[in-house]
């Protein structure tokens, strides 16, 4: 015949496991759900900067066009080495604005994927946290019914 005590014992460990292995997947569910929000809003943060960068570059492509364009059209001071040395100026200042915006960008780009991982990190981490430990429960269990082993004789 089993013993009483044996029998209510791991009863009580099993029931207890099972409330334990159900809050865990509930803290797991959870934390996947706030990886996925704060990856989207990391996304959303990579999209704007990246814009931001391409329409500063393109913007600095603009002012180098329109400010060659207006130096040749007016004709003003076009003659001897200064009208080649505003051009060179101007074609300079416009590709130093051009690659700064692409380093913006690229930025971007490094700051996305970096900190993309160490969320995915932190949430793998708190997941396997939460997830029980399948040979703990199974010792649990067992300890459990041999401690109240007895307890009704």
């Amino acid at each position: 015949m089993c013993d009483l005590g044996l029998t209510l014992g791991i009863a009580a460990e099993i029931a207890n496991a099972a409330g334990q292995a159900s809050a865990a997947g509930k803290n797991i569910a959870s934390t996947k759900a706030r990886y996925q929000i704060n990856q989207a809003g990391l996304q959303r943060d990579f999209i704007t900067q990246t814009n931001a960068a391409n329409k500063d570059a393109y913007q600095a492509s603009l002012e180098g066009d329109r400010a060659k364009s207006l130096a040749v059209a007016s004709g003003a001071g076009m003659t001897g080495v200064t009208a080649g040395l505003r051009l060179a100026e101007q074609s300079q200042q416009t590709a130093l604005s051009i690659g700064n915006a692409k380093d913006r960008r690229d930025a971007a780009g490094a700051n996305y994927i970096l900190e993309g991982k160490g969320l995915q990190l932190d949430a793998s981490k708190a997941i396997s946290r939460q997830r029980p430990n399948a040979m703990s429960t199974f010792m649990d269990v067992a300890t459990s019914g041999l401690k109240n082993y007895g307890a009704f004789q």
